[in-house]
């Protein structure tokens, strides 16, 4: 299923990168990363190896907010690049799992 979302400007991407990069020097982010926790794959990792990630990514027209930031390890942001979390099949799989 593939999810429409408007383009995004060059210029409306800089600008929420740069939002996201002063969110990341915040006591808010700092705390997040203290949990300690992926949030796509639930897994404990050190606060040090926990990157930012857009639940909508910027490209697709998310925004630099605190409830579209999350903590994730460097493998799940990876593997989930640019796609909406509902469109990442291994996220997926594993709210399934929780829900059962």
């Amino acid at each position: 299923m593939d999810y429409f979302i408007s383009p995004v400007s060059d210029q409306d991407v800089k600008k929420e990168k740069q939002k996201a990069r002063d969110l990341r020097k915040t006591r808010w982010w700092k705390d997040k990363c203290t949990e300690g926790r992926c949030y796509y794959c639930g897994e404990e990792a050190p606060s040090h190896e926990l990157t930012m990630d857009h639940v909508v990514p910027v490209i697709r027209g998310g925004k630099s907010v605190k409830n579209n930031i999350v903590p994730a390890c460097k493998t799940c942001n990876n593997k989930k690049r640019y796609s909406l979390s509902i469109e990442w099949e291994e996220y997926a799989q594993r709210l399934k799992k929780e829900d059962v």
